[in-house]
């Protein structure tokens, strides 16, 4: 599967991108709102392995891809939508981009496209991400793509141990094709 911007294609992953997906997860920058395991040689393999499992998957559920930039074809992350223990109308939102691409708009190229994917091929209804409470760069990225706030929950442990929380958002397909009108 590839779905192809102005600048970016998003494409299933291969095993030769663990890597680029280490490189980008073990940034400090990156790394700073992830549980530290993120960074990881281990938990890049795994990530990988579990990318390409679900891309073999029938019927599949869950579409977690690689951004990757068309100029230079370098992973520049990766971006999804997981419908696996979701309702049927419903799916989980996810993004990750190296910190040297962010604010050129990738992240948004990328998220645009995944969305426009969810929403009239997968034909979902609603889209739900989660954050940490404190990075509020994302919550930026979020509320321009639509998303809106829903509650703030205990995270994970090791956010609450840097007293932080997990924070819901939520798109619908009403919302969105009202952004895209």
């Amino acid at each position: 599967m590839e779905l192809t911007g102005e600048r970016i294609l998003l494409s299933e992953f291969a095993e030769s991108d663990v890597g680029g997906l280490l490189a980008v997860h073990s940034d400090p920058r990156v790394l700073r709102y992830y549980a530290p395991e993120v960074g990881t040689p281990e938990h890049a393999q795994m990530l990988v392995e579990m990318f390409i499992q679900w891309a073999n998957e029938n019927p599949r559920q869950n579409f977690q891809l690689a951004i990757v930039d068309l100029e230079t074809n370098a992973l520049l992350g990766s971006c999804g939508i997981r419908r696996k223990s979701c309702p049927p109308d419903q799916a989980e939102f996810s993004i990750g981009i190296g910190s040297d691409w962010w604010g050129r708009s990738i992240a948004q190229e990328a998220a645009r496209i995944i969305l426009r994917f969810g929403f009239s091929e997968l034909d979902l209804h609603e889209v739900h991400g989660v954050a940490v409470s404190e990075n509020e760069a994302v919550t930026k990225f979020v509320r321009r793509l639509g998303f809106n706030r829903g509650s703030a929950r205990p995270g994970d442990a090791w956010m609450a141990e840097r007293g932080w929380s997990a924070v819901d958002w939520v798109i619908t397909r009403e919302t969105r094709e009202g952004l895209a009108g």
